[in-house]
Protein backbone atom coordinates (compact mmCIF):
# COMPACT_ATOMS: atom_id res chain seq x y z
CA UNK A 1 0.00 0.00 0.00
CA UNK A 2 2.90 2.37 0.75
CA UNK A 3 4.21 1.81 -2.77
CA UNK A 4 0.79 2.50 -4.27
CA UNK A 5 0.50 5.82 -2.40
CA UNK A 6 4.06 7.01 -3.07
CA UNK A 7 4.46 10.60 -4.35
CA UNK A 8 1.33 12.36 -3.09
CA UNK A 9 3.01 15.08 -0.98
CA UNK A 10 2.13 18.43 -2.59
CA UNK A 11 5.41 19.93 -1.35
CA UNK A 12 7.20 17.78 -3.93
CA UNK A 13 5.71 19.89 -6.75
CA UNK A 14 6.68 23.40 -7.86
CA UNK A 15 4.53 26.53 -7.58
CA UNK A 16 3.20 26.21 -11.13
CA UNK A 17 1.78 22.76 -10.44
CA UNK A 18 0.28 23.78 -7.10
CA UNK A 19 -1.35 26.86 -8.66
CA UNK A 20 -2.69 24.68 -11.45
CA UNK A 21 -4.31 22.44 -8.85
CA UNK A 22 -5.88 25.51 -7.19
CA UNK A 23 -7.18 26.68 -10.57
CA UNK A 24 -8.96 23.35 -11.04
CA UNK A 25 -11.00 23.42 -7.84
CA UNK A 26 -13.38 26.36 -8.58
CA UNK A 27 -13.33 25.59 -12.31
CA UNK A 28 -14.52 22.03 -11.82
CA UNK A 29 -17.02 23.19 -9.19
CA UNK A 30 -18.63 25.46 -11.77
CA UNK A 31 -18.54 22.73 -14.41
CA UNK A 32 -20.19 20.24 -12.04
CA UNK A 33 -23.08 22.59 -11.33
CA UNK A 34 -23.56 23.06 -15.06
CA UNK A 35 -23.41 19.34 -15.90
CA UNK A 36 -25.73 18.36 -13.06
CA UNK A 37 -28.39 21.04 -13.43
CA UNK A 38 -28.39 22.38 -16.97
CA UNK A 39 -30.24 19.53 -18.67
CA UNK A 40 -32.80 19.58 -15.88
CA UNK A 41 -33.14 23.35 -16.42
CA UNK A 42 -33.82 22.68 -20.12
CA UNK A 43 -36.61 20.27 -19.24
CA UNK A 44 -38.22 23.13 -17.24
CA UNK A 45 -38.12 25.19 -20.45
CA UNK A 46 -40.11 22.45 -22.16
CA UNK A 47 -37.19 20.88 -24.07
CA UNK A 48 -37.15 17.14 -24.85
CA UNK A 49 -34.20 14.79 -25.12
CA UNK A 50 -33.70 15.45 -28.84
CA UNK A 51 -32.94 19.15 -28.27
CA UNK A 52 -31.01 18.35 -25.09
CA UNK A 53 -28.90 15.98 -27.19
CA UNK A 54 -28.13 18.77 -29.66
CA UNK A 55 -27.09 21.12 -26.86
CA UNK A 56 -24.97 18.41 -25.25
CA UNK A 57 -23.43 17.45 -28.59
CA UNK A 58 -22.30 20.88 -29.72
CA UNK A 59 -20.05 21.41 -26.69
CA UNK A 60 -17.71 18.44 -27.31
CA UNK A 61 -17.98 18.91 -31.08
CA UNK A 62 -16.52 22.42 -30.76
CA UNK A 63 -13.80 21.09 -28.45
CA UNK A 64 -12.83 18.55 -31.08
CA UNK A 65 -12.81 21.06 -33.93
CA UNK A 66 -10.49 23.46 -32.10
CA UNK A 67 -8.27 20.88 -30.38
CA UNK A 68 -5.67 20.38 -33.12
CA UNK A 69 -4.95 24.09 -33.78
CA UNK A 70 -4.87 24.71 -30.02
CA UNK A 71 -2.33 21.89 -29.63
CA UNK A 72 0.00 23.35 -32.26
CA UNK A 73 -0.29 26.92 -30.97
CA UNK A 74 0.09 26.06 -27.27
CA UNK A 75 3.27 24.09 -28.03
CA UNK A 76 4.72 27.38 -29.27
CA UNK A 77 3.23 30.15 -27.11
CA UNK A 78 2.75 28.23 -23.86
CA UNK A 79 -0.22 26.82 -21.92
CA UNK A 80 -1.11 29.76 -19.64
CA UNK A 81 -3.07 31.88 -22.18
CA UNK A 82 -5.31 28.95 -23.02
CA UNK A 83 -5.93 28.09 -19.37
CA UNK A 84 -7.02 31.68 -18.67
CA UNK A 85 -9.24 31.59 -21.77
CA UNK A 86 -10.87 28.41 -20.43
CA UNK A 87 -12.17 30.19 -17.34
CA UNK A 88 -13.29 33.31 -19.22
CA UNK A 89 -15.17 31.43 -21.95
CA UNK A 90 -16.89 29.10 -19.49
CA UNK A 91 -18.02 31.94 -17.21
CA UNK A 92 -19.40 34.10 -20.03
CA UNK A 93 -21.13 31.33 -21.97
CA UNK A 94 -22.66 29.77 -18.86
CA UNK A 95 -24.29 33.09 -18.00
CA UNK A 96 -25.67 33.26 -21.53
CA UNK A 97 -26.88 29.66 -21.55
CA UNK A 98 -29.02 30.17 -18.46
CA UNK A 99 -30.25 33.65 -19.38
CA UNK A 100 -31.49 33.49 -22.97
CA UNK A 101 -34.24 31.08 -24.02
CA UNK A 102 -34.14 31.34 -27.82
CA UNK A 103 -33.16 27.87 -29.04
CA UNK A 104 -30.91 29.02 -31.89
CA UNK A 105 -28.98 31.28 -29.53
CA UNK A 106 -28.65 28.44 -27.03
CA UNK A 107 -27.12 26.22 -29.72
CA UNK A 108 -24.62 28.95 -30.66
CA UNK A 109 -23.66 29.51 -27.03
CA UNK A 110 -23.21 25.78 -26.49
CA UNK A 111 -20.80 25.63 -29.43
CA UNK A 112 -18.85 28.64 -28.11
CA UNK A 113 -18.70 27.07 -24.65
CA UNK A 114 -17.21 23.97 -26.21
CA UNK A 115 -14.08 25.84 -27.29
CA UNK A 116 -13.12 25.95 -23.61
CA UNK A 117 -12.88 22.18 -23.68
CA UNK A 118 -10.14 22.38 -26.32
CA UNK A 119 -8.28 25.03 -24.31
CA UNK A 120 -8.37 22.92 -21.14
CA UNK A 121 -8.17 19.28 -22.20
CA UNK A 122 -5.44 19.79 -24.79
CA UNK A 123 -3.21 21.57 -22.28
CA UNK A 124 -3.82 19.96 -18.89
CA UNK A 125 -1.62 16.87 -19.32
CA UNK A 126 1.20 18.69 -21.20
CA UNK A 127 1.21 21.46 -18.55
CA UNK A 128 1.50 18.98 -15.70
CA UNK A 129 4.09 16.88 -17.55
CA UNK A 130 6.24 19.92 -18.34
CA UNK A 131 6.16 21.25 -14.76
CA UNK A 132 6.38 18.04 -12.71
CA UNK A 133 9.50 15.93 -12.34
CA UNK A 134 9.56 12.83 -14.51
CA UNK A 135 9.42 10.47 -11.53
CA UNK A 136 6.38 12.33 -10.16
CA UNK A 137 4.48 12.81 -13.42
CA UNK A 138 2.06 9.92 -12.89
CA UNK A 139 1.27 11.02 -9.36
CA UNK A 140 0.79 14.65 -10.46
CA UNK A 141 -1.74 13.56 -13.09
CA UNK A 142 -3.44 11.37 -10.50
CA UNK A 143 -3.65 14.29 -8.05
CA UNK A 144 -5.18 16.45 -10.79
CA UNK A 145 -7.75 13.75 -11.54
CA UNK A 146 -8.39 13.28 -7.82
CA UNK A 147 -9.06 16.99 -7.40
CA UNK A 148 -11.62 16.73 -10.18
CA UNK A 149 -13.27 13.78 -8.48
CA UNK A 150 -13.23 15.30 -4.98
CA UNK A 151 -14.62 18.59 -6.29
CA UNK A 152 -17.34 16.76 -8.18
CA UNK A 153 -18.09 14.69 -5.09
CA UNK A 154 -18.53 17.65 -2.76
CA UNK A 155 -20.23 19.97 -5.23
CA UNK A 156 -22.61 17.31 -6.58
CA UNK A 157 -23.99 16.82 -3.10
CA UNK A 158 -24.48 20.56 -2.62
CA UNK A 159 -25.58 21.34 -6.19
CA UNK A 160 -28.48 18.91 -6.00
CA UNK A 161 -29.97 21.09 -3.26
CA UNK A 162 -29.18 24.44 -4.90
CA UNK A 163 -32.50 24.65 -6.82
CA UNK A 164 -34.40 24.09 -3.56
CA UNK A 165 -32.36 26.84 -1.90
CA UNK A 166 -32.99 29.22 -4.80
CA UNK A 167 -36.69 28.33 -4.78
CA UNK A 168 -36.82 29.35 -1.12
CA UNK A 169 -35.31 32.77 -1.89
CA UNK A 170 -37.23 33.45 -5.12
CA UNK A 171 -40.58 31.99 -4.13
CA UNK A 172 -40.74 29.97 -7.38
CA UNK A 173 -41.29 26.20 -7.29
CA UNK A 174 -38.58 23.81 -8.48
CA UNK A 175 -40.84 22.79 -11.36
CA UNK A 176 -40.10 26.27 -12.76
CA UNK A 177 -36.82 27.26 -14.52
CA UNK A 178 -35.97 30.23 -12.27
CA UNK A 179 -34.48 28.32 -9.30
CA UNK A 180 -32.29 26.34 -11.69
CA UNK A 181 -31.23 29.52 -13.52
CA UNK A 182 -29.98 31.20 -10.36
CA UNK A 183 -28.21 28.02 -9.28
CA UNK A 184 -26.43 27.96 -12.65
CA UNK A 185 -25.30 31.57 -12.11
CA UNK A 186 -23.39 30.30 -9.06
CA UNK A 187 -21.51 27.89 -11.31
CA UNK A 188 -20.61 30.68 -13.73
CA UNK A 189 -19.23 32.74 -10.85
CA UNK A 190 -17.02 29.86 -9.70
CA UNK A 191 -15.56 29.51 -13.20
CA UNK A 192 -14.71 33.23 -13.18
CA UNK A 193 -12.95 32.91 -9.80
CA UNK A 194 -10.69 30.14 -11.15
CA UNK A 195 -8.69 32.75 -13.10
CA UNK A 196 -7.07 34.06 -9.88
CA UNK A 197 -4.56 31.21 -9.22
CA UNK A 198 -3.43 31.34 -12.87
CA UNK A 199 -2.16 34.93 -12.54
CA UNK A 200 0.90 33.80 -10.57
CA UNK A 201 1.89 31.00 -12.95
CA UNK A 202 5.26 31.55 -14.61
CA UNK A 203 4.83 30.20 -18.12
CA UNK A 204 6.80 30.69 -21.29
CA UNK A 205 7.17 28.69 -24.51
CA UNK A 206 9.38 25.70 -23.80
CA UNK A 207 12.59 25.39 -25.81
CA UNK A 208 13.08 21.96 -27.32
CA UNK A 209 16.32 20.19 -26.48
CA UNK A 210 18.64 19.01 -29.29
CA UNK A 211 17.56 15.45 -28.53
CA UNK A 212 13.91 16.38 -29.04
CA UNK A 213 14.60 18.01 -32.40
CA UNK A 214 16.74 15.13 -33.68
CA UNK A 215 15.44 14.50 -37.23
CA UNK A 216 16.50 10.85 -37.06
CA UNK A 217 13.71 10.12 -34.55
CA UNK A 218 10.82 8.78 -36.65
CA UNK A 219 7.35 10.24 -36.33
CA UNK A 220 5.31 7.81 -34.15
CA UNK A 221 2.49 7.36 -36.68
CA UNK A 222 1.31 4.04 -35.26
CA UNK A 223 0.90 5.47 -31.75
CA UNK A 224 -0.99 8.50 -33.09
CA UNK A 225 -3.38 6.30 -35.06
CA UNK A 226 -3.89 3.93 -32.13
CA UNK A 227 -4.72 6.73 -29.71
CA UNK A 228 -7.01 8.36 -32.28
CA UNK A 229 -9.03 5.13 -32.66
CA UNK A 230 -9.15 4.55 -28.90
CA UNK A 231 -10.31 8.12 -28.34
CA UNK A 232 -13.00 7.88 -31.02
CA UNK A 233 -14.52 4.86 -29.30
CA UNK A 234 -14.25 6.39 -25.82
CA UNK A 235 -15.80 9.64 -27.03
CA UNK A 236 -18.71 7.90 -28.71
CA UNK A 237 -19.31 5.87 -25.56
CA UNK A 238 -19.30 9.00 -23.43
CA UNK A 239 -21.64 10.85 -25.80
CA UNK A 240 -24.17 8.04 -25.80
CA UNK A 241 -24.27 7.87 -22.00
CA UNK A 242 -22.95 10.62 -19.71
CA UNK A 243 -25.02 13.65 -20.87
CA UNK A 244 -28.23 11.72 -20.19
CA UNK A 245 -27.49 10.20 -16.79
CA UNK A 246 -29.27 12.96 -14.87
CA UNK A 247 -32.32 12.97 -17.16
CA UNK A 248 -32.41 9.15 -17.08
CA UNK A 249 -32.51 9.06 -13.30
CA UNK A 250 -35.17 11.77 -13.09
CA UNK A 251 -37.52 10.74 -15.91
CA UNK A 252 -37.00 6.96 -15.95
CA UNK A 253 -36.16 6.22 -12.33
CA UNK A 254 -38.38 8.95 -10.85
CA UNK A 255 -35.69 10.45 -8.61
CA UNK A 256 -35.53 14.04 -7.38
CA UNK A 257 -32.75 16.49 -8.21
CA UNK A 258 -31.34 16.12 -4.69
CA UNK A 259 -31.14 12.33 -5.07
CA UNK A 260 -29.39 12.72 -8.43
CA UNK A 261 -26.86 14.92 -6.66
CA UNK A 262 -26.31 12.15 -4.10
CA UNK A 263 -25.77 9.60 -6.90
CA UNK A 264 -23.17 11.85 -8.53
CA UNK A 265 -21.63 12.35 -5.08
CA UNK A 266 -21.34 8.60 -4.50
CA UNK A 267 -19.78 8.07 -7.93
CA UNK A 268 -16.97 10.45 -6.95
CA UNK A 269 -16.63 9.00 -3.43
CA UNK A 270 -15.56 5.69 -4.94
CA UNK A 271 -13.67 7.31 -7.82
CA UNK A 272 -11.19 9.20 -5.63
CA UNK A 273 -9.40 6.18 -4.10
CA UNK A 274 -9.47 4.49 -7.51
CA UNK A 275 -7.63 7.44 -9.08
CA UNK A 276 -5.10 7.55 -6.25
CA UNK A 277 -4.34 3.85 -6.59
CA UNK A 278 -4.20 3.86 -10.41
CA UNK A 279 -0.48 4.79 -10.79
CA UNK A 280 0.53 2.07 -8.34
CA UNK A 281 -1.62 -0.49 -10.20
CA UNK A 282 0.02 0.51 -13.48
CA UNK A 283 3.50 0.11 -11.95
CA UNK A 284 2.62 -3.30 -10.55
CA UNK A 285 0.62 -4.83 -13.40
CA UNK A 286 1.53 -2.65 -16.37
CA UNK A 287 -0.62 -0.01 -18.05
CA UNK A 288 -2.23 -2.32 -20.61
CA UNK A 289 -3.11 -5.01 -18.08
CA UNK A 290 -4.66 -2.32 -15.89
CA UNK A 291 -6.69 -0.66 -18.65
CA UNK A 292 -8.06 -3.55 -20.73
CA UNK A 293 -9.85 -5.82 -18.22
CA UNK A 294 -11.07 -2.86 -16.16
CA UNK A 295 -12.56 -1.11 -19.20
CA UNK A 296 -14.29 -4.33 -20.31
CA UNK A 297 -16.06 -4.46 -16.94
CA UNK A 298 -17.13 -0.85 -17.42
CA UNK A 299 -18.52 -1.58 -20.88
CA UNK A 300 -20.75 -4.31 -19.49
CA UNK A 301 -22.01 -2.03 -16.70
CA UNK A 302 -23.00 0.74 -19.13
CA UNK A 303 -24.65 -1.67 -21.54
CA UNK A 304 -26.93 -3.04 -18.84
CA UNK A 305 -27.79 0.34 -17.31
CA UNK A 306 -30.68 0.99 -19.68
CA UNK A 307 -32.12 -2.49 -19.14
CA UNK A 308 -32.51 -2.34 -15.40
CA UNK A 309 -35.79 -1.05 -14.09
CA UNK A 310 -34.52 -0.99 -10.54
CA UNK A 311 -33.14 2.22 -9.04
CA UNK A 312 -30.57 0.49 -6.84
CA UNK A 313 -29.37 -1.66 -9.72
CA UNK A 314 -29.00 1.46 -11.89
CA UNK A 315 -27.02 3.19 -9.13
CA UNK A 316 -24.72 0.17 -8.74
CA UNK A 317 -24.00 0.03 -12.49
CA UNK A 318 -23.32 3.78 -12.57
CA UNK A 319 -20.85 3.44 -9.70
CA UNK A 320 -19.03 0.59 -11.44
CA UNK A 321 -18.69 2.71 -14.58
CA UNK A 322 -17.31 5.60 -12.47
CA UNK A 323 -14.63 3.38 -10.90
CA UNK A 324 -13.57 2.11 -14.32
CA UNK A 325 -13.13 5.63 -15.71
CA UNK A 326 -11.26 6.68 -12.56
CA UNK A 327 -8.70 3.90 -13.00
CA UNK A 328 -8.27 3.82 -16.77
CA UNK A 329 -8.27 7.52 -17.74
CA UNK A 330 -5.20 8.72 -15.76
CA UNK A 331 -3.40 5.46 -16.59
CA UNK A 332 -3.95 6.02 -20.30
CA UNK A 333 -2.83 9.67 -20.04
CA UNK A 334 0.39 8.80 -18.22
CA UNK A 335 1.17 5.91 -20.57
CA UNK A 336 0.95 8.31 -23.53
CA UNK A 337 3.68 10.54 -22.05
CA UNK A 338 5.87 7.49 -21.44
CA UNK A 339 5.78 6.09 -24.98
CA UNK A 340 5.64 9.39 -26.92
CA UNK A 341 8.62 11.75 -27.46
CA UNK A 342 8.14 14.97 -25.50
CA UNK A 343 7.97 17.21 -28.56
CA UNK A 344 4.74 15.44 -29.61
CA UNK A 345 2.87 15.67 -26.29
CA UNK A 346 0.73 18.66 -27.28
CA UNK A 347 -0.10 17.22 -30.69
CA UNK A 348 -0.92 13.78 -29.29
CA UNK A 349 -3.18 15.33 -26.67
CA UNK A 350 -4.92 17.39 -29.37
CA UNK A 351 -5.48 14.21 -31.39
CA UNK A 352 -6.87 12.51 -28.28
CA UNK A 353 -9.19 15.45 -27.58
CA UNK A 354 -10.36 15.71 -31.21
CA UNK A 355 -10.86 11.96 -31.43
CA UNK A 356 -12.82 11.98 -28.20
CA UNK A 357 -14.88 15.15 -28.42
CA UNK A 358 -16.21 15.10 -31.99
CA UNK A 359 -17.60 11.53 -31.71
CA UNK A 360 -18.94 12.45 -28.26
CA UNK A 361 -20.81 15.39 -29.76
CA UNK A 362 -22.21 13.39 -32.66
CA UNK A 363 -23.20 10.54 -30.35
CA UNK A 364 -25.02 12.93 -27.99
CA UNK A 365 -27.12 14.28 -30.85
CA UNK A 366 -27.91 10.78 -32.13
CA UNK A 367 -28.64 9.56 -28.62
CA UNK A 368 -31.25 12.26 -28.06
CA UNK A 369 -33.26 11.04 -31.04
CA UNK A 370 -32.70 7.37 -30.11
CA UNK A 371 -34.07 7.95 -26.62
CA UNK A 372 -37.19 9.66 -27.93
CA UNK A 373 -37.83 6.86 -30.43
CA UNK A 374 -36.62 3.73 -28.62
CA UNK A 375 -35.81 4.52 -25.00
CA UNK A 376 -32.60 4.58 -22.98
CA UNK A 377 -31.66 0.92 -23.49
CA UNK A 378 -30.53 1.52 -27.08
CA UNK A 379 -28.19 4.42 -26.38
CA UNK A 380 -26.64 2.81 -23.29
CA UNK A 381 -26.09 -0.45 -25.21
CA UNK A 382 -24.21 1.48 -27.89
CA UNK A 383 -22.18 3.23 -25.20
CA UNK A 384 -21.14 -0.15 -23.77
CA UNK A 385 -20.25 -1.52 -27.20
CA UNK A 386 -17.99 1.42 -28.05
CA UNK A 387 -16.27 1.23 -24.67
CA UNK A 388 -15.60 -2.48 -25.24
CA UNK A 389 -14.07 -1.77 -28.66
CA UNK A 390 -11.80 0.89 -27.14
CA UNK A 391 -10.42 -1.72 -24.72
CA UNK A 392 -9.76 -4.09 -27.63
CA UNK A 393 -7.88 -1.35 -29.50
CA UNK A 394 -5.63 -0.82 -26.47
CA UNK A 395 -4.91 -4.54 -26.38
CA UNK A 396 -4.20 -4.78 -30.12
CA UNK A 397 -2.04 -1.64 -30.29
CA UNK A 398 -0.02 -1.94 -27.09
CA UNK A 399 -0.60 -5.43 -25.72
Amino acid sequence: MTDLLRGYNLKEYNENVRRFFLFGIPLFAGMVIQSLLYNLYLTRLGCQEDFIGQIAGLHPFASGVFAIPVGYISDRVGRKPFLIATAIVLAVTQIGLCTVTDRTTLLILSFLAGTSGAFLWVNHVPFISENAKTERRAQAIAIWMSLQAITRMVVSLAAGSLPDLMAYFTGAGTEMPEPFRYALYVGAGLCAISILPLIGIHSKPRQLTPEETDPSIPFPTRTFVAYALISVCRGASMGFSFPFFNVFFQLEMGTTTAVIGVIFFLSQVIAVPSIVLAPGMARRFGAVKTIVPTRIVGSIAIAFLGLTGNLYGAIALTLIAAVVEAITTPTEMTYATQIMPRRYWGRLQSIRVTGFQIPAGIASVVAGFLIVEHGYWATFALAGAFRLVSALFVLIAFG
